[in-house]
């Protein structure tokens, strides 16, 4: 068995394509792959010289595959080509940026419609079948009277809702997911990467096997202020429209969902939600649980070390060797992988905690990271999901005559996934 403390600084490779143009062989020199939570992924291709045929060619909307992988195990990126950047410069390095963005670049799609009567659920699996994504969803019983779209994209309409219910939404590959933040968290429990800080003295190239950890900062508070969840007491009122009784729900943070961490704290102010309007009891105390559930984690890390395919936005990691408060269990934020020709791969992340000491385990946590993949089967019991891995096809609405006539809407291509 591979150790996982230690990583081959050299051993990484990956593979761009492009399925229209298979003639195409070029690597580029540098990719760069950004993914945070709440957004698309977004990829960087950096060619060492100029090629009219990329801008000729490689216009928005032409699909674009890419697979990555260490020594340890490997990713693939699905999506589409965005936009050509040349660079133009008195060097002889001239490089071309290729930017792309995922498959679920069709969700940028604005316009006008309205559900009545349906779950957040419901609501992003509709959106999600319609684009030829496959939705993985957590049901609710929390039904909206009215949700409409106007004056923002489809996209934006998801994570709304996930907002007002307090749960996450993020699109792996072709699966757009919608859970609450612990089901979200659950759902990749089954691998957790390990990042060790082994060696405190020496530079990171002092030996081609060497620790996959090289530097942490971890930042630790009892308030956490963000732009759209404050770690504060959440507070929603209602009044009843027939008694006109006024009721109040209250919900901190540490109290809802499961700790990761042992240690946490209470929130040191409160907030009411002036903005979350509801006229019925249930659905009060649900907001004010989700809101409280999405300011959970107060305590930010910054870090970067050797790469790993599976370091991706809600996804869990395990750091080791950097003190027993710590060390554990954290949830990336943000990460951008960054991969070399040469065989070189480092990553740069913000990961997140609700607390420090040890992790504390559950049926679907374990107290530390396996060493070998596993299956949830609480998980798959409680929920009925399957473990068949969904197949991704590219669907070609119209045949590509001419290559220079490919585009997103001249010649149609899409990722759809099964």
């Amino acid at each position: 068995m591979n150790n996982v403390a230690v990583q081959n600084r050299a051993g990484s490779k990956f593979t761009v394509t492009y399925p229209d143009f298979p003639s195409v062989i070029i690597q580029p020199h540098n990719v760069s792959i950004h993914q945070e939570i709440g957004s698309q992924d977004v990829v960087e291709l950096s060619y060492t010289r100029f090629n009219a045929f990329y801008q000729k060619v490689l216009k928005t909307g032409v699909p674009v595959s890419i697979t990555w992988k260490n020594d340890k195990t490997s990713g693939t990126f699905i999506g589409y080509v965005m936009d050509v950047t040349p660079v133009v410069q008195q060097s002889i390095y001239r490089p071309t940026v290729i930017r792309c963005i995922g498959a679920s670049l069709s969700l940028k799609e604005g316009g006008y419609k309205i559900w009545k009567n349906q779950t957040g659920a419901q609501i992003v699996s509709s959106i999600a079948k319609g684009f030829g994504l496959k939705p993985v969803v957590t049901e609710d019983n929390v039904i909206f009277s009215q949700q409409s779209l106007a004056g923002h994209t489809y996209w934006e309409k998801i994570q709304e809702i996930a907002k007002r219910k307090g749960y996450v939404a993020q699109c792996y590959g072709t699966e757009l997911h919608f859970h609450p933040l612990d089901k979200m968290i659950d759902v990749a429990m089954t691998t957790i990467p390990i990042f060790s800080f082994t060696e405190p003295y020496g530079t990171p190239w002092s030996s081609v096997l060497s620790q996959t950890l090289d530097h942490f900062k971890p930042t630790s508070g009892d308030f956490f202020s963000h732009a759209n969840n404050k770690r504060t007491t959440k507070t929603v009122s209602v009044v009843d429209p027939i008694t006109a009784k006024l009721t109040t729900y209250s919900h901190k943070a540490n109290t809802v969902g499961k700790n990761l961490r042992q240690t946490t704290k209470d929130p040191l102010f409160k907030e009411t939600l002036p903005g979350v309007i509801t006229g019925t009891a249930k659905m009060a105390e649900s907001l004010a649980s989700a809101h409280a559930q999405l300011s959970r984690f107060s305590i930010h890390a910054e870090g970067r070390g050797q790469g790993d395919p599976r370091v991706a936005p809600y996804r869990t990691i395990e750091i080791n060797g950097t003190g027993s408060t710590t060390d554990g269990f954290w949830v990336i934020k943000k990460v951008t992988h960054k991969l070399v020709l040469d065989g070189r791969y480092s990553m740069e992340f913000t990961c997140m905690a609700d607390g420090l000491d040890k992790n504390i385990p559950s049926g679907s946590r374990p107290a530390i990271a396996s060493k070998a993949p596993v299956r949830n089967l609480n998980y798959e019991t409680t929920t009925g999901t399957t473990v068949k891995p969904t197949s991704v096809k590219l669907n070609a609405v119209s045949p590509l005559i001419s290559q220079t006539n490919a585009g997103w809407n001249v010649t149609p291509r899409r990722w759809v996934g099964n």
